[in-house]
C-alpha cells in the first residue's frame, strides 16, 4: 500500500488572501445568535471590497461578529490509484 501524505499551509489573512472566487477552509471565531466559534473550521471565500463569505452563515446578520483566524487552500480527493 502506498501512503500518502498531503501538507497544507495555513495563511494569516493580514499576510496572504485567497484568490478571487476560490473556496477554501478556515477556522473562525466570533458569536452568531446563541453560538460561539472557538477557531471552529468552516467554508469560505475572500471578495475583495466586500470581506469574507463564510459558508452557511449570513452576512447581513444583524448581531454577527466572526473573525477569520486562517485560511488554507486543499486539493480535493480525486480518487484514483496513487
Amino acid at each position: 500500500m502506498i501512503e500518502r501524505q498531503t501538507i497544507v499551509t495555513w495563511h494569516e489573512p493580514s499576510e496572504k488572501l485567497p484568490a478571487d472566487d476560490s473556496f477554501v477552509v478556515v477556522t473562525i471565531s466570533g458569536k452568531v445568535r446563541n453560538a460561539t466559534y472557538d477557531h471552529a473550521f468552516a467554508i469560505g471565500s475572500y471578495v475583495p471590497d466586500e470581506g469574507w463569505y463564510i459558508e452557511g452563515f449570513d452576512p447581513d446578520e444583524s448581531d454577527a461578529n466572526i473573525t477569520v483566524n486562517a485560511w488554507c487552500d486543499l486539493e480535493p480527493y480525486g480518487g484514483g490509484n496513487g
